[in-house]
């Protein structure tokens, strides 16, 4: 080997080794993770500033902002309070804090996981039973695994009793999270 081919080499095994380590010279994870664009605590701050631009703005109830074991933040609900359906009927305040919104990095959020085609059967098979249940207006799931039910009579929400007596009928074919897209008024 020349010189001049040693010296290249040893230059690019030190690039490399530089770009692999952070500010504290550990080396990056190849997993997702929000905290390869902003450190944990750059973070959770970042998500405390938006809550209290919620709160401030009339969202008293926004629960504090948490980091998941892998470094994503969240905002879970708490007692019973469904912060994002609270969110939907104030537009102003998503407005007003946009700017703080704005700051985050684009992975801060746990990514959504992709709908199987398995998963659309289920909640097709799952809407059906909805509909041998009490809500024959029930709609199918969009491709992203989601029901809509603007434009149906079901629009301004199910009572719980509805939604409970739903789930213990219908929990057998589908257990997960059912995203459903309505006027805002309803329990599930």
């Amino acid at each position: 080997m020349t010189r001049t081919t040693s010296a290249v080499l040893i230059t690019a095994l030190i690039a490399a080794g530089v770009a692999g380590c952070d500010a504290g010279g550990r080396g990056r994870s190849a997993g997702p993770s929000a905290s390869t664009s902003a450190a944990p605590q750059q973070l959770l701050a970042l998500g405390q500033e938006w809550v209290r631009c919620m709160r401030d703005k009339g969202m008293t109830r926004m629960p504090d902002a948490q980091l998941t074991p892998e470094g994503y933040l969240q905002f879970p609900n708490q007692g019973g309070y469904e912060w994002k359906r609270d969110l939907a009927a104030h537009p102003g305040i998503i407005e007003a804090c946009k700017s703080i919104e704005d700051r985050y990095p684009p992975n801060a959020f746990r990514p959504k996981q992709a709908v199987t085609a398995e998963d659309l059967r289920k909640l097709a098979e799952f809407a059906k039973c909805v509909r041998q249940h009490g809500l024959p207006a029930w709609p199918d799931p969009n491709a992203a695994g989601e029901f809509d039910l603007r434009g149906t009579s079901l629009a301004n929400g199910i009572s719980g009793r509805q939604s409970e007596a739903l789930d213990k009928a219908c929990k057998h074919i589908w257990s997960g999270d059912i995203k459903v897209h309505d006027n805002g008024g309803g329990k599930k």
